[in-house]
């Protein structure tokens, strides 16, 4: 089952704003919401490059840093 790019966008988008508003009320950087959303953001933006792939096999040029780095 695929994810229509443009509806996958879309939860992108809303990640992104999701992920400011936490970033912006921040109790400082051990803030567990931050890595909430970063997480939830990173997960938007895989399904999202999966959706494009998946119908064009294009790909972002973007990488999700890991802990690994």
């Amino acid at each position: 089952m695929s994810t229509d790019p443009s509806y996958a966008l879309q939860a992108l988008i809303a990640h992104l704003e999701q992920h400011l508003a936490v970033v912006s009320q921040s109790r400082g950087s051990a803030d567990a919401a931050i890595d909430a959303a970063f997480g939830s953001l990173a997960d938007a933006f895989e399904d999202y490059e999966d959706a494009l792939y998946e119908q064009y096999s294009e790909l972002l040029p973007f990488t999700i840093p890991s802990d690994d780095q």
